[in-house]
């Protein structure tokens, strides 16, 4: 099944990031920042074709090896194109199949200038080059995976790089870079792929950087250990509204991941000794900067410390000039 004209040219327009289509006769796009309706030709709306939005979407995931079932009503693929496709089917959504799409940047494509413009960014990249390992956290949309892809792109080719994510999403132009990608389980209940599972296995692949492409369960307690055993310079994104606030996300996967086996004083010096900074982002709009860049200052008693290098609710303006260090606060 081909792609609606209409929905073409949203995917084209290079200011529309994210277009969601809610049943067969709605649609929003996402430009710069701001949501608009969109209109659907009547043909596709209530023509012959009324259930075009659950068919184009089986044939999208199917075509990209993907499944879904009543045990699970519910699918990420990658779209060729760079287009991520997240898909909800009844029962799971009364009002029918909702779609949510995200035009992804490409591996071939110029680096946008919104990250080199920020004075933030140059002090990343040092991190990254000096292989301390980063955490870039923010909320949906705020640029954490347009982040991470550039600051793999700036790396030495002689590095290897090796990603961990649920759907292809990271695209940094760099020549040794490798995606390793989980599935889940199918309508017997076999054939699962974990991220936990893809990271023991990227330990054997003689990696120079594991990224990690979103923290959201088991696996993260893995990278940890790992950090703390000669694998460093690791990149992890995750969904946290402070730099404070990822830190006690991580806390919270890792006691979950070890069902309360592992205590948090010693969760704690996993996170101090194994992770060095902490970027968060945020959006404006149609502008993304990094609103805090924190360093880990290791750990004082059951305390991990947390230094703010940079502190900022604004895009910053060019004649902006990095913020003093302050004092390091308390991560409890």
């Amino acid at each position: 099944m081909t792609t609606p004209d209409w929905l073409q040219a949203l995917l084209r327009d290079p200011d529309v990031t994210d277009v969601c289509i809610n049943g067969s006769t709605e649609a929003w796009a996402d430009r710069r920042g701001e949501w608009s309706p969109v209109s659907i030709p009547s043909a596709d709306a209530r023509g012959p074709g009324k259930d075009w939005v659950r068919d184009w979407a089986v044939h999208q995931l199917a075509a990209a090896g993907r499944s879904w079932d009543a045990r699970s009503p519910y699918a990420d693929a990658l779209l060729p194109g760079g287009i991520r496709l997240h898909a909800v089917f009844p029962p799971a959504s009364p009002r029918g199949v909702l779609v949510s799409l995200r035009r992804l940047a490409r591996s071939d494509e110029a680096a946008p200038p919104r990250w080199s413009a920020d004075p933030a960014y140059a002090r990343v990249l040092e991190a990254a080059r000096s292989r301390e390992s980063i955490v870039v956290s923010g909320a949906t949309g705020s640029g954490k995976t347009t982040l991470v892809s550039e600051l793999l792109g700036s790396l030495g080719a002689g590095e290897r790089i090796v990603a961990l994510e649920d759907v292809p999403e990271l695209a940094p132009r760099h020549p040794h870079f490798l995606s390793l990608v989980s599935r889940p389980a199918n309508a017997d209940g076999f054939g699962e792929i974990t991220v936990r599972d893809l990271l023991r296995q990227s330990l054997r692949m003689r990696p120079d950087r594991i990224v990690l492409g979103e923290c959201r369960g088991t696996e993260v307690l893995e990278l940890l250990q790992a950090l703390n055993t000669g694998h460093g310079g690791a990149f992890a994104t995750l969904h946290a509204d402070s730099a404070r606030d990822a830190l006690r996300r991580i806390e919270l996967l890792c006691l979950l991941a070890s069902g309360g086996a592992i205590g948090t004083s010693l969760i704690r010096e996993l996170i101090a000794s194994g992770l060095r900074w902490v970027a968060h982002v945020e959006r404006a709009g149609s502008a993304r900067f990094i609103s805090e860049l924190c360093r880990i200052e290791g750990r004082e008693g059951d305390t991990v410390m947390l230094r703010p290098v940079l502190l900022r609710r604004a895009w910053p303006q060019p004649t902006e000039t990095p913020a003093r260090p302050a004092a390091p606060s308390r991560f409890r």
